[in-house]
């Protein structure tokens, strides 16, 4: 959630008050000069509100006809000597149109003293006009009240106040709206049912308090790209709608308070419940019995909360293990999660994430880990440094699209072994010519997973890779991507006897060419939470696609080796149901077979390609109700070897859901909470695919 929309505190100027015939309209200069100068406005205009050009001396007249003539008398008399004391043309004036209340003019009594003008108070340049337009409009001589009724509108320069009665004290500069409120700024809005609000010293309160709250875009945190959007592991993801990432997508929430306290820019809400859930009731919310509400920037603010708790179907709950949530434009760990890494980390461990630093453009994160496997089998038990792990996260994007990513990982707390347990790899990405990205990337003791190979180290590796935009080749919707690299690299080499730890320079080169081919579409399932958004955020179009690609790859390495290759991937990919039944509602399945020719062979392992045949199959299907089983495998035709596999149990819902994944060809696994619309996303494996010969470093 971003903000509940802050007042506005400046208000259009304007030399001439606005007069309408059709509905009563009133235009207000508020000077923001102190107290004194505000008493002494106040009586050297008289009577307030009612002080016009001479054009609506004549309808003053009219309306007023049932006043005796004394009244009338006093009346144009203030005004006169109103208009005589009236600032420049230049500075804000008093203006009413439309009928005023009788009643509202105090009546000649004996003991009334001689009215007087004070000496003209200083005007500030800084006066402000706040209009109001209405049904019926009031004005109390002695009070210094103005009060309008009826479908209420006051409008200022960014935002507007809707209201069935608002009643403004001149002198004080506080307004009290009644009845349907609703305010507005920018694409922010919240309503309620009692407003008080000064515009002095910028305080108030909202009662019963409701509103949307725009969260914006997210700007993705990924370190690097492949040309290639064919990974096998993204392609089951996509179609099964589980992805993390919702880059591009804008983001809302509804929230309910029963107080709302405006003290400035910052907000305090009793009795918070927010909700990404547009149905009412909602499925799920985040309550807290007090919440505030800081703008750090434009783009960027920090919710604070006390004892917050995530509410299931109105009834489960949960306690959310943080106190504080920056919602901004960056993705960042989900708060909490249980993780498995067998290679790192010895098994089961559980993560708790932490914003350290949150600038408009700047973001760090830290995620202590708890190896709970290794606790129990290490013989230090709870109290060894070696149980204790760290990822730290950094990420930054600037106004010229330049961002930096970085990313340090320690799988155990024992320093002495530092080389062996740290993991850092960072990128610095600079768009360059017509829509390239000119990225220079760094990492340390990155660890590579290559198909049939398996496990590879590499020590360090550092270069500039120049990635190219989609382009769509004339009306073929053919997409072509291509990227350009020069790395050093420093990995393990069998080149060289004995096999040794060795620096070589690559070139590389790689472009793919792809499509998809729709081959069948079906009707959607109504939007609504009964049918379509049943068990899924968005409703499921059934279809049937087909979809090709052909991709070369060539690297030359600085002994004079060469590696090239060209693959050709053919898969199918459907989608049927629509997810809204209890039963084998939804069914998902993408098959693809990629075959590859080959020449040369890198002097490295981690990037050689050692699967020229490969056959990947995925499927997610309902069992029951929101329950879904997914699995997705890949084999070497060559060897006939199962290199690597992902399965998946979930527990989908419209806002949420709860996810299990594990790779026991990686032994890797995880369990965690996923809202939609966070900026929350899946915790990085530390872990590099090779794919065709390329790291794909999401």
């Amino acid at each position: 959630m971003e903000d509940l929309p802050p007042p506005l505190l400046q208000i259009l100027p304007s030399r001439a008050a606005e007069v309408r015939s059709d509905r009563p309209q009133t235009a207000i200069a508020l000077p923001m000069v102190n107290q004194a100068a505000n008493q002494s406005a106040n009586q050297a205009i008289a009577p307030k509100g009612l002080a016009q050009t001479s054009v609506l001396a004549p309808k003053l007249s009219r309306n007023f006809g049932i006043v005796n003539n004394a009244a009338r008398s006093l009346v144009t008399s203030h005004l006169q000597m109103a208009l005589e004391r009236l600032p420049d043309p230049d500075v804000q004036r008093i203006a009413q149109a439309g009928a005023v209340k009788p009643n509202s003019l105090p009546k000649l009594k004996p003991k009334d003293k001689p009215f007087t003008i004070p000496p003209r108070p200083p005007v500030g340049a800084g006066s402000e006009l706040l209009k109001v337009n209405s049904d019926r409009q009031e004005y109390d001589l002695n009070t210094q009240v103005f009060v309008a009724e009826g479908n209420v509108l006051i409008n200022y320069k960014k935002s507007s106040l809707k209201a069935d009665r608002v009643q403004l004290n001149i002198a004080t500069q506080e307004v009290i709206a009644e009845g349907n409120v609703f305010f507005r700024r920018g694409n922010q809005q919240v309503t309620g049912t009692k407003l008080t609000y000064n515009y002095a010293d910028i305080k108030g309160e909202l009662l019963n308090a409701t509103g949307a709250v725009d969260l914006g875009t997210l700007v993705s945190s990924e370190v690097s790209r492949s040309p290639s959007e064919l990974a096998t592991s993204s392609v089951t993801i996509s179609a099964t709608g589980t992805g993390d990432s919702a880059e591009g997508q804008v983001r809302r929430f509804g929230f309910i308070a029963e107080r709302l306290i405006i003290d400035g820019d910052n907000w305090t809400a009793e009795k918070l419940r927010v909700t990404n859930d547009p149905s009412s009731p909602p499925e799920l919310e985040i309550t807290t019995d007090r919440a505030t509400l800081t703008p750090i920037s434009p783009t960027q603010n920090r919710l604070d909360l006390e004892s917050p708790r995530v509410v299931f179907d109105q009834g489960f709950s949960l306690p959310l293990p943080l106190n504080s949530i920056t919602l901004d434009r960056f993705q960042r760990f989900a708060p909490a999660l249980v993780g498995f890494d067998r290679r790192d980390r010895d098994g089961v461990f559980y993560q708790q994430s932490f914003d350290v630093i949150t600038q408009p453009n700047l973001s760090l994160q830290i995620s202590p880990q708890i190896l709970i496997q290794r606790a129990f089998s290490s013989q230090s038990g709870f109290s060894g440094f070696d149980i204790l792990g760290v990822v730290a996260t950094l990420n930054s994007a600037f106004d010229n699209g330049q961002r930096l990513s970085a990313r340090a990982s320690l799988a155990g707390l024992d320093f002495t072994r530092i080389e062996s347990l740290l993991r850092f790899n960072a990128t610095y990405d600079v768009p360059v010519w017509q829509n390239h990205t000119l990225s220079t990337q760094y990492a340390f003791r990155d660890r590579v997973f290559n198909g049939s190979l398996g496990f590879q180290d590499v020590n360090n590796i550092f270069g500039t890779t120049l990635f190219s935009p989609t382009y769509i080749l004339g009306d073929s919707q053919i997409s072509l991507n291509y990227q350009l690299a020069t790395q050093l690299i420093g990995a393990l080499r069998d080149d060289i006897q004995p096999s040794a730890v060795s620096s070589l320079i690559r070139l590389q080169s790689a472009a793919v060419l792809s499509r998809t081919f729709p081959l069948l579409r079906g009707e959607p399932a109504p939007a609504t939470r009964e049918q379509g958004l049943r068990f899924s955020p968005k409703a499921i179009v059934p279809k049937l696609d087909a979809f090709v690609s052909v991709q070369g790859v060539n690297s030359f390495y600085s002994n004079g080796a060469n590696q090239a290759a060209l693959y050709g991937t053919f898969g199918l990919a459907a989608e049927v149901g629509s997810f809204a039944k209890d039963f084998f509602d939804y069914t998902s399945i993408v098959v693809s077979y990629t075959q590859a020719f080959t020449s040369g062979k890198s002097p490295f392992l981690f990037d050689r390609i050692a699967d020229t045949r490969a056959l990947t199959a995925g499927f997610m299907q309902q069992i029951y109700g929101p329950l879904r089983l997914g699995i997705q495998q890949s084999w070497s035709l060559d060897s006939g070897n199962l290199f690597d596999s992902v399965y998946t149990l979930e527990y989908a819902r419209r806002t949420y859901s709860v996810m299990l994944r594990y790779n026991p060809n990686q032994g890797l696994g995880e369990l965690m909470l996923r809202i939609s619309d966070f900026n929350w996303t899946r915790p990085p494996a530390n872990v590099t695919n090779v794919q065709n010969g390329i790291e794909q470093r999401n």
